[in-house]
C-alpha cells in the first residue's frame, strides 16, 4: 500500500509542476489586428486580421517605444500627426497594413503590451 501511495503522490506532484509551468497565451488587439503572444524562453507571436494569419518565428526581440513596437520581424509604427499606425513584417515577401487610431486606443494598446512584457 505504501508503494501505491508514493506513486500517487509522485503523480500528483508531477501534475502540479506541469500546471505551474504551463504558460497562458495573452491576446492584445488594436482595431482589426489581434496579437496572441506567448513567452517561454523566447517570444512567440501570432497575428490575426480579417484577411491573414501570420505566425512569427521565436525571437528575443521585444522593444516598446512611445511610437514604435518591434517583436521579431513584426514592427508597428505610429505617426502622431496622422494617427496612422503602420504594421510591417520584414520577411521574404513582406507584409504591410495600416489602421487609424486615436491617442487613447494607442496608449491602451501599448500599456497592454507592456503588461505582457512585464514592464
Amino acid at each position: 500500500m505504501s508503494e501505491r501511495k508514493s506513486y500517487l503522490q509522485l503523480m500528483g506532484e508531477g501534475f502540479r509542476m506541469l500546471k505551474q509551468s504551463k504558460q497562458t497565451d495573452t491576446t492584445v488587439s488594436l482595431r482589426n489586428w489581434t496579437f496572441t503572444i506567448h513567452h517561454d524562453h523566447e517570444w512567440y507571436i501570432v497575428l490575426r486580421t480579417s484577411r491573414i494569419k501570420w505566425i512569427g518565428l521565436p525571437t528575443t526581440t521585444f522593444l516598446i517605444r512611445p511610437d514604435t513596437i518591434q517583436i521579431g520581424d513584426l514592427k508597428i509604427t505610429r505617426h502622431e500627426e496622422s494617427n496612422e499606425v503602420r504594421l510591417t513584417i520584414d520577411e521574404e515577401w513582406g507584409l504591410e497594413n495600416k489602421v487609424v487610431c486615436d491617442n487613447l486606443e494607442w496608449e491602451t494598446f501599448v500599456d497592454a503590451l507592456k503588461r505582457v512584457k512585464g514592464e
